[in-house]
Order: structure tokens, then sequence, then C-alpha cells
């Protein structure tokens, strides 16, 4: 173990122990956290399930509700601000898996974030090739901005999911480059926020990876840093940069993209003049993070678009987030693609990559398209990039989208039958709801 590694765990636990040391157990984030129903969690007493969570932390162990609470938490942020005590108990609940992975071995714990790190460096090459030719894709790489005498004037974070999707990206670049604002591009596999290591339990690990990451960011001589990813955003925001900061003595900010454009919406709208006549609905997630609000300023300044409301949303802050949470996840998607198509909307818009991924397997089968609102966006400031991934996932093929990505897969010197493989288990395989929508659950 590094010695900074060492640093991060021991910033960490100092964290716990003035967590454990502040909560009174009064119950407050219990009595605000609508994932208990959802889990089946008895939330009748809240304050035992508190009590049971900080002696998770100073103990390792704790009342069979309270190590559920802690195993299903889906981020929904609705806790953030009750706790009289000023504790994040988001965090807390993060902190009290951590301490419940450790029940596991730490060469399985190892393993199995080695593994799920592979799976997606992998998922995140083959796609994004198949998606852009070298050129574009290159527009995405840290490796496309050479060094420069002046500091941008913000880092562009991809996260590494987006990569899947890279359509999306391309178009945050171009609306900040109509604002006139300078950028760097980090993200990918090498510039992960460690959330795969932290997941399964490997807290060292996923600590070197996120602070090689903040170095570089760190490196950019910004403070301004915008985050696409809500998986990174609260990763880093909660748990990486407090201990960065306490460990390198240096200060990152990080501010989820669509907060930061709508913040400057004054300067964006006299370049949103192409009418977009659509009625669309969004599907929307909790967590607390300003993109819901952030995203309905930039559609509602979108000319002729009519964003309709469906009432449907998620608990979560985002869907990787409610995997513990079984069907629930499901069933939302099914109920928003219901709504939408009761309300007779032609566009359904999702606010993250995930979604996108997710309901481009869906389109197919209802009678409206689906969309990121990046897309949107760019639209109406007469903006485009092709959505190459919806495109082939409408196959649902996967000889047919081999055929299809001849060229790309020559062009990038890809192997044909890893991306066969990828196809079918990053591509197809992705997919929560199943697209056949005669599969999905009774209303």
């Amino acid at each position: 173990m590094t010695d900074r590694s060492a640093a991060f765990l021991e910033t960490l636990d100092r964290r716990v122990e003035a967590i454990a040391d502040a909560c009174t157990a009064c119950g407050a984030c219990a009595t605000a956290c609508p994932t208990l129903d959802v889990a089946g969690i008895d939330a009748g007493a809240p304050e035992a399930l508190t009590a049971g969570v900080r002696a998770i932390l100073q103990a390792g162990g704790g009342p069979a509700p309270s190590e559920a609470w802690a195993r299903v938490c889906c981020g929904s942020g609705h806790c953030l601000t009750v706790c009289p005590e000023g504790i994040n108990p988001r965090f807390m609940l993060t902190m009290a898996r951590r301490t419940l992975t450790r029940q596991a071995a730490a060469e399985d714990r190892r393993a199995a974030g080695k593994a799920a790190f592979q799976k997606m460096s992998r998922g995140v090459r083959v796609l994004s090739r198949l998606s852009l030719p070298p050129d574009l894709l290159a527009r995405l790489s840290p490796r496309s901005h050479p060094e420069r005498d002046e500091a941008p004037d913000v880092v562009f974070y991809t996260g590494c999911n987006l990569l899947k999707t890279p359509h999306i990206g391309l178009l945050c670049l171009d609306v900040l480059e109509r604002l006139g604002i300078t950028y760097e591009v980090q993200g990918g596999p090498g510039a992960c926020c460690g959330i795969l290591q932290t997941r399964p339990g490997d807290t060292a690990n996923a600590g070197r990876q996120a602070f090689t990451t903040l170095d570089r960011m760190a490196a950019a001589k910004t403070s301004q840093v915008l985050s696409w990813c809500p998986t990174c955003q609260v990763q880093f925001g909660e748990t990486m940069i407090p201990s960065y900061r306490e460990v390198t003595g240096k200060a990152l900010g990080m501010t989820m993209f669509p907060v930061w454009l709508a913040a400057r919406l004054e300067a964006l709208r006299p370049m949103m003049t192409r009418p977009v006549p659509r009625r669309v609905a969004l599907y929307e997630y909790a967590g607390e993070l300003g993109v819901n609000q952030a995203v309905r300023a930039l559609l509602g300044a979108v000319p002729g678009l009519e964003l309709v409301e469906i009432g449907t949303r998620s608990i979560g802050y985002t869907s990787s987030a409610l995997a513990p949470l079984g069907r629930y996840h499901r069933d939302r998607l099914a109920a928003a693609l219901r709504d939408a198509e009761a309300a007779g909307v032609d566009t359904l818009v999702g606010l993250y990559h995930s979604d996108h991924r997710e309901f481009a397997g869906h389109e197919a089968h209802w009678p409206f398209a689906v969309a990121n609102y990046m897309e949107l966006v760019g639209e109406s400031m007469g903006l485009a990039a092709p959505d190459r991934f919806k495109a082939l996932k409408a196959m649902q093929d996967a000889d047919a989208i081999l055929t299809a990505s001849a060229d790309q897969i020559r062009a990038h010197g890809l192997d044909p039958e890893e991306v066969r493989s990828v196809i079918l288990a990053d591509m197809l395989g992705d997919q929560a709801l199943p697209a056949d929508r005669s599969r999905h659950a009774a209303e």
C-alpha cells in the first residue's frame, strides 16, 4: 500500500469516527429516506435504524435492518438537509457499506473490483470506437489537448461510461466552444473515480485511482471541473475530494455540467434560435444534484419545445444506484414509457448516458423517439452529432451490428470477435427492462 493510499484510508477513518461521535441516532435521516419502503425495511423505529448504522461504524456490524438499509441506499438525497448535527447521511451510509464489505476476504474484494473495472474498460473501448471515427473520438481524449501556456476555463470530465454514447460528449464540447469557453477533456478508464473498486470494498485501490485522477485535474490549473456522470459527482464530491484536500492541501470543486450550463443560460439563450417543435417528457431522478432543475431550465429555453409532465421519476440518484432494489428500476422504467405514451409525447428525454443506453433499446417499440437533453439543446443551436449507438442497438442483432460496423472495426483495428462479445454483453445485454413491451409487468 502506498503512503497516499494509507493516508487516504486514515482520512476516511477519521471522518467515520467524527460521524459516529456526532450522530445522536435521532432518526431524522431514516424518516426522510424513501428507500426503506421500497426495500421492505420496517421504518417504524427510525431511531433504532440510525443507532444501528452508528453501531456498524463503531463495531463493524449492527442489527439486520440497519445493515440492509446501508446495503440498499440508492442516494436519494432526501436526507441531506435533515440532520440537526450537520452530518451527510448519504456519506454515512456509504461508509457503513464500506465497513460491511470487510466481511469478505481482501483478495476477493480486490478481484471483484478488478473484474468490474476490466469489463467496463473493454466496453468503453469497443463501443466508443463503434460510434465514432478516430478523428472525432480523439476530441474526447485527453491526449488530443496539447500543453497550453494558460489554464483552461474548465476541465470537462466525462467519467468513463459516457464514452459508450460519445455523441453526447461531443455536443457538450460544441456548446462550450460556442460559449467561448476553453476546456481540457479528462476521463475514460484511465481517469476513473474509483467507484468500481469502492463497491466491493477495495477501498485502497479506489483511493489510488481517484487520487491519480484528481492529480490530473489539479495539474490543469483550473478550479472549475465540470462532471457529466452523477456517480462520479457523488463519489468525488462526498468521498474523494474531501480526503484529497486533507492529504494534499489542494482544493478542487466539481459541478454537474447541466447545472453549470443552466447558470449561463442568459449567454446561451441568444444562440438557441432554431425551433424544436416537440412534446417532450423528462425521466427524472432524485439525488439533490440540481440536475432536474437545470435540465428543465435548459429545455424551457428551447424554442417550440413543450415539456409535458408525466409524474414518473426514480428515488435513486441514477440507474446504477438502483441495482440493490430488484425490480423497482424496471417497474419505474416501464411506468415512464407507458406514461409518456399516454401523454402523447413525441420524445422521451433522459438525463444521463445510462438512461440513453437503456431507452435506445425501447424506441422501436413505442410511438415516440428517445433522446438526451443535449441533443435538443444542440438542435436549437444548429448543432448535431450522429447517435450511432442508438442506430446500432436498434438492430437488435449482433451479426447485423458487426456488418454495419465493419468500417469502424477496420479503422480502429478492433478484433471482430471481441467486438461481438462486447455487443452481446454491453450493448444488447445492457437492458434493465426487456425491450419487448409484451414482457413488461402488468400495470
